[in-house]
């Protein structure tokens, strides 16, 4: 079996044809055709069904796929480590955050000589899935308080541990084109009037709990949003640039703050989210994330 094979595969399931199949990979549907059977007859069983209507992929063929994605994925991991010198590494993933990536610069001045850095953004179980497969050294999440037995429950079966850190309170952050730029709080019933740009939501994310620490003045199924990424800087731009406005942690580091967006308070809105460290459990930190931990700790 060869990765190709396996490249193959998974892009015909993608694409759903063998034709769209090779206009990705630039080669001819006949060679994509002819890799798919290859594969097929070294594992002994169909993976697609050819028919009039098109491809259906077959049970065998959606689990075959499900394990490729992952072979590739740690196949490009391998690579991508023979491309680093053989000094120090300091790995990181994190919610994504405009002082984090900025406390990030302050540990490039102080350790850049010594360490290559890499960074990641995602979800808190995209974090935790980094940190369980090696892909990076510790990640910083944010969950709901109510959430911590069930999410340390989860990460045991992972060997992680979870460090809270600190405990903060949900804002709403807007920039100059906003109507309520000039305001400094917002009512949690002005919350459903408001258009919104957020990140694709999963079990953890803020939105997912907010309405059960509104007291019933807003249901999250009333919030409009207009515009879903886990850029950065898309909702950066945005916010900048548009009446959007976004869900966000009231933390704002001044010395950190490069950009004409508020945050107001929510009134009423007590603290809720846990932000701390996801980590192996038993591991001794490197010299660097210990550093890291430290300095975010002085940020909150």
């Amino acid at each position: 079996m060869e990765l190709k094979q396996l490249e193959y595969f998974t892009i015909v399931c993608e694409k759903g044809s063998f034709s769209q199949a090779a206009e990705c990979l630039y080669t001819s549907q006949p060679n994509v055709s002819k890799v798919i059977s290859s594969l097929e007859k070294e594992l002994g069983r169909k993976l697609v069904e050819r028919s009039s209507r098109g491809l259906r992929i077959t049970p065998y063929g959606e689990t075959v796929r499900d394990y490729a994605k992952i072979i590739l994925k740690h196949a490009s991991l391998i690579g991508s480590m023979a491309t680093h010198h053989n000094g120090k590494k300091f790995t990181l993933a994190t919610y994504p955050s405009n002082m984090i990536t900025n406390l990030l610069v302050d540990f490039y001045r102080h350790w850049g000589r010594e360490y290559i850095v890499e960074h990641q953004e995602g979800s808190v179980e995209e974090v935790s899935n980094w940190v369980a497969s090696g892909q990076t050294e510790i990640g910083i999440v944010y969950i709901a308080q109510r959430q911590l037995a069930a999410f340390r429950h989860i990460l045991g079966h992972k060997n992680l541990e979870f460090e809270p850190l600190d405990v903060k309170e949900a804002c709403v952050y807007v920039g100059p084109n906003h109507p309520y730029y000039e305001r400094d709080c917002v009512d949690f019933s002005e919350l459903s009037s408001l258009r919104f740009i957020g990140a694709v939501r999963d079990y953890f994310s803020m939105e997912h709990h907010l309405d059960r620490v509104s007291l019933g003045a807003i249901s999250t199924k009333d919030l409009n949003y207009s515009i879903y990424s886990n850029s950065d800087h898309m909702t950066i731009n945005a916010l900048m640039q548009t009446d959007l406005c976004s869900l966000g942690i009231n933390f704002m580091h001044q010395p950190y703050k490069h950009y004409d967006i508020k945050n107001l308070k929510i009134n009423g809105c007590e603290p809720f989210l846990l932000i701390g460290i996801v980590r192996p459990e038993g591991d001794e930190l490197s010299e660097a994330a210990q550093w890291f931990i430290e300095n975010f700790k002085k940020l909150l």
